[in-house]
């Protein structure tokens, strides 16, 4: 989350004189290795890339991180990783109506990325915002949302962005600039006072018929189902971490422990970013937890938060949040099977 400590610009000519190529080989080359990509976003561009969260691509391959820096207040940052690591461009986002920013979920479409500012975690202050990769320019889409954080498309061009703290469903319509709650419920909150964060990664399955949200603080995946004209129906609990660790016997907190981020592979596998477990767990189409990812030693998960698949290669950001952004990274796998499309 965002902090209050001044924020110091960087000047454009000063970050492009510091891109530097990926510290470690591309992407991961065995099924289920985790490895690094890119180079250190702490020490890369004087640390504006720094504790990244969100994560689309665009289809020339090209990664868009989106930083959630506790050290930025009037700007925060997206950086751009080629298909190689390297980091190429540095695109500024300044805050909106209040002196705070925290980059969240992004999504790729035409040409053009959306991405979603906490702000200050108050309502109406969250934001959804539109950026051109090409021009720099950032366009505000919607406002009134208190912690948007997850954000997903459906066939028709429609947005479903979560909010954490209020939760819900939020439904945007690009076109129109409507935005509308789809769904409401106690279930889309957390039930842990310590970790309040609830509603986050949000995906539809394949054909659209559900759409699956994260709950951070309740160790669970939600799924609700997408009626006739895209109405909303009731919330159902899919998979629930505390009854998984009992069914396996898995010393818990283990399962779905920080549900974050999550993506399917086009065989309804759901891959879920459990970032307090520093893990990618992988519930199969009837909810069984049947993977567990994680790197080894440089290249452990830390905090990962976001993923997005290419081919079947899983990129995933680390925000790297018990130790103060020291390892912040990319990370990739390479999954037994391809992503399935977003868009």
């Amino acid at each position: 989350m965002p902090g209050t400590a001044a924020f110091k610009l960087v000047p454009v000519a000063l970050v492009l004189s510091l891109l530097v190529a990926s510290p470690a080989a591309g992407a991961a080359g065995t099924s289920g290795v985790v490895q690094n990509f890119g180079p250190n976003l702490q020490q890369a561009a004087h640390g504006v890339c720094r504790q990244p969260e969100g994560l689309t691509i665009d289809p020339a391959g090209n990664l868009y991180v989106a930083s959630n820096s506790d050290t930025a207040t009037t700007v925060g940052h997206i950086c751009v990783l080629n298909p190689r690591g390297r980091l190429t461009d540095v695109i500024d986002v300044p805050a909106g109506a209040v002196p705070a920013v925290g980059l969240l979920g992004e999504l790729w479409e035409d040409g053009r990325l959306y991405v979603l500012d906490q702000a200050d975690d108050t309502a109406p202050h969250g934001r959804v915002l539109v950026v051109d990769p090409r021009t720099h320019a950032v366009r505000t889409v919607a406002t009134g949302l208190a912690f948007p954080n997850g954000i997903a498309e459906d066939a028709h061009g429609n947005l479903y962005v979560s909010d954490s703290l209020q939760g819900r469903i939020y439904r945007l319509a690009p076109r129109t600039g409507k935005v509308s709650v789809w769904a409401d419920s106690a279930l889309l909150r957390s039930a842990d006072p310590q970790l309040p964060v609830g509603a986050n990664g949000v995906a539809f399955d394949r054909g659209q018929h559900f759409v699956y949200v994260a709950n951070t603080g309740s160790r669970r995946i939600l799924r609700i189902p997408v009626g006739v004209g895209g109405s909303a129906g009731a919330v159902q609990v899919y998979a629930d971490g505390a009854a998984i660790d009992r069914r396996l016997g898995l010393p818990g907190p283990v399962a779905l422990f920080g549900a974050d981020g999550i993506q399917f592979d086009v065989r309804g596998n759901l891959y879920v970013m459990a970032n307090h477990a520093n893990e990618v767990q992988v519930l199969s189409p009837d909810a069984e937890l049947i993977h567990r990812y994680t790197g080894g030693g440089a290249n452990a998960l830390d905090f990962n938060a976001s993923a997005v698949f290419a081919g079947r290669k899983l990129f995933i950001t680390n925000m790297s949040a018990a130790d103060d952004g020291v390892n912040s990274k990319v990370s990739v796998l390479l999954a037994p099977y391809p992503g399935l499309p977003t868009t």
